[in-house]
């Protein structure tokens, strides 16, 4: 397996100061996002895409450094109410496919977006099945006649660059856990993957674990980032407090560095369980911790990764066939 780092302005800093950090930590893969919510100070898909000079220095910035691309991110919500929104989101989303097959990059990472509540709403509206009927028959429209339909074009648009979607669950989001992913692979086929990131799916009472074990053959990309949960505030507000994501007193998770919210021995278990599972490819750290410093938070995530992740290839072969077996000594 081999260490990334998720490379977006939340890093706070010029694209070849970030480029430098993750050098510095000892990163060899990169993921370079922009486009939807992340703003495009770093990628500019719709760009880059349409400038021949731009993209060739854009591709010398990580060379140069001896990096290489692991995915391409673009994090809209191409489902949004707003047709505008919606259309920009597609937009930077076709064009960062574009960008992919021009860099020789086969992974672009997403979420699945969230759209209106029903044909008239104005405001994106995140529904989960329900004993009311009419929350289940908005629902059902979200499906039906957003989602899928819109997913199933992308994967067209992926496909024709040949490029894998690969998706990240994330709570407020129509996917969000390993059920809803399947459901909608099932409907658009195998160009959409899953990004495992275990952070997400920690604060919403799921085990990492047996998370990546549903997604067995169906994953195509990974994140690491850690989130600290508050036993006490869990038992008082449940995982969703009605706060502000930065009322850190009220707050029942948080993101965290690496090592931060679970120890290493999670970490261990949890590359294993992809390797287990069918992925044994670029792991990327990713970092929204509010209470240190990002260098600070690379340095101690990455050395922590890079002790937990395994780095030689798995072995071939069943242990023992190493040995030979006399099975007249068997009584």
């Amino acid at each position: 397996m081999q260490l990334g780092l998720v490379i977006d302005p939340r890093l706070d800093r010029s694209w070849e100061e970030a480029l430098d950090l993750a050098v510095r930590n000892g990163v060899t893969h990169v993921e370079p996002c922009g486009g939807g919510h992340v703003p495009k100070g770093y990628v500019d898909p719709l760009a880059l895409a349409a400038d021949d000079a731009a993209l060739a220095a854009f591709r010398d910035s990580i060379a140069s450094r001896g990096l290489q691309i692991a995915a391409l991110g673009v994090y809209g919500n191409p489902i949004h109410p707003d047709e505008a929104r919606a259309q920009a989101a597609h937009e930077d989303f076709a064009a960062m496919c574009t960008l992919a097959e021009q860099l020789g990059v086969t992974r672009v990472t997403v979420i699945s977006g969230v759209p209106a509540g029903g044909p008239h709403d104005r405001a994106p509206n995140w529904i989960v099945p329900s004993i009311y009927a009419d929350l289940e028959q908005a629902y059902t429209w979200q499906w039906e006649e957003r989602l899928i339909p819109y997913w199933r074009e992308a994967c067209a648009v992926a496909a024709a660059h040949g490029v894998t979607i690969c998706m990240e669950p994330i709570g407020g989001f129509m996917v969000y856990n390993a059920q809803t992913f399947l459901r909608l692979r099932e409907a658009c086929g195998e160009t959409l993957c899953a990004n495992v990131d275990p952070s997400h799916v920690f604060w919403m009472g799921i085990d990492p674990i047996v998370y990546v074990e549903q997604l067995r053959g169906a994953i195509g990309y990974a994140h690491a980032k850690d989130v600290k949960l508050d036993a006490r505030t869990i038992a008082r507000d449940g995982v969703v407090p009605a706060c502000r994501y930065d009322d850190w007193d009220a707050r029942s998770w948080t993101y965290r560095a690496i090592g931060y919210g679970h120890a290493g021995s999670f970490w261990r278990d949890f590359f294993t369980a992809l390797r287990r599972n069918g992925y044994d490819d670029v792991v990327s750290v990713e970092l929204e911790d509010p209470f240190m410093t990002m260098d600070e938070g690379v340095e101690k995530s990455v050395e922590l990764v890079r002790r937990a992740l395994p780095r030689e290839p798995i072995p071939d072969g069943n242990f023992f066939d190493k040995y030979e077996w006399d099975s007249t000594q068997v009584e």
